[in-house]
């Protein structure tokens, strides 16, 4: 990938409240999400308690005792909901805000501090131990939920809360003697203050941001100084092994991305969603201040992850033990953790460093996150949620309780007692709109294709287009276009790495260009009134392959169409699985099934079984085996899982 450092520093991506989904693939799933999954988010944090709790009545012995996270969970929420109403006024869930708000505002401290459970629980032990008790990371989501609430509402109330709450954190934290010269435990404040910093412009909140990336990983250790502050040893910790400084052998705290400074780290280490919020982060910071050096980290880091530690479906961390990234190459697929925030995180960092180098290769992965490792967190009812995502299952060991961590479980669920990611995704969701259209004073750039409408002043004029697909389901895109008068711009289409052949029509007829170095195809005039553009993709059925390292995946392949990796489910083939091979050069065809799942495009082809005949009592035998025929039907991995709990796969054995 060819690096353009600041060259597109002007690119800036349309704001969600400028585009309206509908129909097509997404709208309806963003519908789910605004009739049925924020409602059901609510709930949820009615019942667990997670909302009780910001009345501050809560006593030892009484049940639900806050937990140091629940902050963050129902910022979340505030920010999905903000997102929906900005394009879908409902005064009852403005009122359900405002009635937290109202919480919040009453549990400020004098001093601008809001944290739900240190104030009832541990008020005298405030900033004492960032490196785990999430403080700053959930002030960085309530900020961001207050942004959001500020810009689809006007009201600035919760805003202004969240302002002086930062102020007192620029207080405490930095440099300068008497301040805590340390940074989150758990990255995400960053990105906030690099949101108000861009809605305010006040330079503070850049320089808080940038403090608190550039000092992580520097010696002697933050989180080690605040231990021996606390009168515990570093090398002993008292919390569970995973936060023992020495647990990671690309070295101390490196599940915390605080092993090195930033622009040392060459591979992407620890906790897979504070890996993704700190490199967002970054990426951010470096558009800002035009630093091509952490650019250039970013990129490092960049390549470690999509080139050595992903999963083909843009599912990252694959050990549940610290939900983490492990060595290059292990990506194991029983076992997969594959946290759906972290694939959301993917998401945002991708959309980040797309704005920093306009480059493809970063719109290619975000798409390739958002259809499968995203999308697949949520079951299409929209009110159950998947908090890891695996690449097969064999729900025996579940039955059998060899895997044991509930959150791994292959069954969607309405609420975990860790539930960050459905909120998380609730937000990703609701905001959809901003990751598909980006532009600058020459260019309007289309990253993805999805039905939606758009308007974008221009010099004078108003650009209204609309973009109408059935994508990812058929690779052909139409773009309507209406002016108030001439238009002179770059309509700049990705044309995706997957994609081998393509097609452009500019008004009924063919219109030739090249794939420029960035990946896009421009095209370039004054566009009228009435004008239309259309876009065919190429879109056969693909076999996979991964690298020759990824062991577990060796004689095996994948199917993928378009942007959808595709798996085989239990329900369509009986339980075993991978005794299924295919030969490499067997016909398959794609078809739409309007009665499945909503309506998908499934891949049938035929493949072989392994047979169980002739065994009898034997576990081994001296090889005979035999095969017989059969059929296969792929379905794309996101819908795994809503026909009842069964085995599936996504790697099959070829020959």
């Amino acid at each position: 990938m060819k690096l353009t450092g600041m060259k597109l520093i002007g690119m800036k991506p349309v704001e969600w409240k400028k585009v309206r989904i509908f129909e097509g693939f997404w709208g309806p799933k963003v519908e789910t999400n605004r009739k049925i999954t924020i409602p059901a988010i609510y709930t949820q944090l009615r019942l667990s308690g997670r909302l009780e709790s910001l009345r501050l009545q809560w006593k030892p012995g009484m049940p639900n005792k806050p937990h140091p996270y629940w902050d963050s969970d129902i910022a979340k929420w505030i920010e999905a909901a903000s997102y929906s109403l900005a394009l879908h006024p409902d005064p009852d869930l403005e009122t359900a805000i405002e009635q937290i708000v109202d919480l919040y505002a009453q549990g400020q401290w004098a001093d601008g501090y809001i944290n739900t459970y240190f104030t009832m629980v541990e008020p005298s032990k405030r900033w004492t131990n960032v490196y785990v008790m999430h403080e700053l990371y959930c002030a960085g989501h309530l900020l961001e939920a207050s942004l959001a609430y500020y810009l689809a509402t006007g009201r600035s109330r919760f805003l202004d809360m969240l302002i002086r709450f930062i102020h007192h954190i620029e207080d405490r934290f930095g440099p300068q003697p008497g301040q805590i010269k340390g940074y989150p435990g758990h990255e995400e404040l960053e990105l906030a203050l690099i949101r108000l910093f861009r809605l305010t412009r006040d330079q503070r909140y850049l320089n808080l941001a940038s403090y608190f990336i550039e000092e992580r990983g520097k010696q002697p250790y933050f989180f080690e100084l605040e231990a021996r502050m606390r009168g515990e040893d570093p090398d002993h910790s008292p919390y569970k092994e995973i936060l023992n400084k020495n647990y990671l052998p690309a070295g101390p705290y490196a599940l915390f991305q605080a092993h090195l400074p930033v622009r040392e780290q060459k591979t992407a280490e620890g906790h897979a969603v504070r890996a993704m919020y700190l490199y967002a982060a970054m990426a951010d910071l470096a558009k800002e201040t035009q630093d091509d050096t952490l650019v250039a980290a970013c990129e490092t880091l960049w390549k470690s992850v999509t080139r050595k530690r992903m999963y083909i479906t843009g599912g990252i961390g694959s050990q549940d033990v610290s939900e983490r990234f492990t060595f290059d190459y292990d990506l194991p697929n029983e076992t997969a953790y594959n946290e759906t925030c972290a694939s959301i995180g993917l998401v945002f960092w991708a959309h980040r460093m797309l704005h920093v180098t306009g480059q493809r290769d970063y719109a290619d992965i975000m798409e390739l996150a958002l259809y499968n490792g995203v999308l697949s967190g949520v079951s299409l009812s929209g009110d159950t949620f998947f908090y890891c995502n695996h690449l097969e299952v064999e729900t025996q060991l579940y039955t059998h309780r060899v895997i044991r961590n509930p959150r791994m479980e292959p069954v969607r669920k309405p609420w975990y007692e860790v539930s960050c990611c459905p909120p998380n995704l609730a937000r990703l969701l609701a905001s959809l709109g901003q990751y598909i259209y980006s532009w600058d004073p020459q260019n309007l750039y289309v990253h993805l294709f999805i039905q939606s409408e758009v308007e974008i002043p221009h010099k004078g004029s108003t650009l209204r287009i609309r973009q109408i697909t059935r994508y990812p389901w058929e690779g052909k895109v139409r773009f309507h276009i209406e002016t108030d008068g001439p238009v002179e711009l770059g309509f700049n289409l990705r044309i995706p790495g997957w994609c081998s052949s393509y097609r452009i029509e500019l008004n009924g007829k063919p219109w030739e260009g090249k794939v420029e170095s960035t990946g896009y195809v421009r095209v370039f005039r004054t566009w009228q009134g009435g004008d239309t553009l259309e876009l065919d993709l190429a879109m056969p059925v693909e076999r996979i392959e991964a690298h020759p390292f990824v062991r577990i995946d060796t004689y095996k392949i994948a199917l993928k169409r378009g942007p959808l990796v595709y798996c085989l489910e239990e329900i369509d083939h009986g339980d075993y699985l991978p005794a299924i091979r295919m030969d490499v050069g067997s016909p398959l065809e794609a078809s739409y099934d309007p009665a499945l799942l909503g309506g998908v495009v499934t891949i049938q082809g035929e493949a072989e079984v392994l047979s169980s005949e002739g065994w009898d009592d034997q576990l081994y035998r001296p090889k005979a085996s035999r095969y017989k025929k059969t059929s296969i039907r792929g379905i794309p991995y996101f819908a795994w899982g809503n026909r009842g709990m069964g085995n599936m796969i996504v790697w099959i054995h070829s020959r």
